[in-house]
């Protein structure tokens, strides 16, 4: 067996590893971290030819498209849900996408220049602008694009990075802040390792689907290479980034390296980055394989951080928050252990 095959063969044994870890959790009702749990549920379907990790995310859509909309639907799984009607065809699955795109053009409350206020529900997030809410929105809409064939969502998907990005900025450098609250005027969580990692991940599936002829794919691309390429400059020897980028005192956090490892070598693969690259990739896959535990768990993930919720900007609260095994953990290793496989493919 020469040496990629022996890499991809223990690759494929640890996606499954990890997959079947995933189905100890529950998406009846849809939360933060969710969507990168049923990407990597369907990603790991398609490479292992296993339909039941597929299965197991389609009956949460099924559920879900049977449901009253609620504002949690926000953080619906969206270019999953589109993934699953180009694999399936089933009307109900199109059907339910163009009811969140409505959602979101229609009953999201808008701010200063068309910003979405995704949870106007909760008080605290009431004007806020999210770092994650771009992992769920930004490759929604363009994927929405390309299955309708409907230019005008490509257009949609860059005006929500547009305008997210542009509130998410901050004087302190060139990393995006966790939040900003349009109504205080606050910023929160400036460098925030995962969710400068969601960022990212959006503007990398908008930049694979969007066409090349758009008049913003020059500036998104030009955006993306300049934050990898920051974000590379910040990681650590051991493979890891830590949980808030450029804060040394902060502690090495496991889905930092799963998030920019699959980021990279995903990039590297459709020709956005070069191969200058690889090194912080090998890295950071040396890094996620120690976290992965004898059940497919993959520990060391910082949990719930409610920091951003806080009135001030205290990121001690994001240097102690504890770690576990959790759902965008997950999802993020698996993301990254299927790059993985079709790099070696490739």
């Amino acid at each position: 067996m020469s040496r990629n095959e022996h890499v991809k063969a223990s690759a494929v044994e640890l996606l499954r590893r990890t997959a079947d870890r995933t189905q100890r959790f529950d998406f009846s009702v849809w939360f933060w971290g969710d969507a990168i749990a049923v990407d990597g549920m369907l990603e790991a379907s398609e490479l292992l030819d296993a339909p039941e990790y597929q299965d197991f995310a389609l009956r949460f859509f099924e559920r879900w498209i049977k449901a009253s909309p609620t504002w949690t639907d926000y953080l619906t799984p969206g270019p999953a849900l589109l993934r699953l009607y180009q694999r399936t065809g089933r009307d109900d699955l199109l059907s339910g996408a163009k009811r969140l795109a409505k959602w979101y053009r229609e009953t999201i409350p808008q701010g200063p220049g068309g910003v979405h206020y995704y949870r106007p529900d909760i008080p605290q997030f009431r004007t806020m602008v999210i770092i994650d809410s771009l992992y769920h929105v930004v490759p929604f809409f363009a994927l929405l694009g390309r299955v309708t064939n409907d230019a005008a969502c490509f257009d949609e998907a860059y005006e929500v990075w547009r305008g997210h990005v542009d509130y998410l900025k901050s004087e302190r450098g060139p990393l995006l802040c966790h939040n900003f609250d349009v109504g205080t005027g606050r910023h929160r969580g400036y460098g925030w390792g995962r969710g400068n990692g969601w960022a990212l991940f959006a503007l990398l599936e908008l930049l694979e689907i969007m066409p090349e002829t758009h008049p913003a794919r020059p500036e998104a691309l030009r955006e993306f290479r300049q934050l990898c390429t920051d974000i590379r400059a910040l990681q650590d020897q051991s493979g890891f980034w830590r949980t808030l980028l450029n804060d040394r005192e902060a502690y090495l956090e496991s889905s930092t390296a799963a998030f920019y490892g699959a980021i990279f070598s995903r990039a590297i693969r459709q020709g956005l980055l070069d191969d200058g690259f690889k090194p912080a990739v090998e890295a950071a896959w040396t890094a996620t394989v120690s976290r992965v535990d004898a059940e497919g768990g993959f520990f060391g993930v910082s949990g719930v951080t409610w920091a951003a919720n806080s009135q001030t900007e205290e990121l001690a609260l994001y240097k102690s928050m504890p770690t576990e095994v959790n759902v965008w953990g997950q999802g993020a290793a698996l993301r990254f252990i299927a790059e993985r496989i079709r790099s070696e493919a490739a």
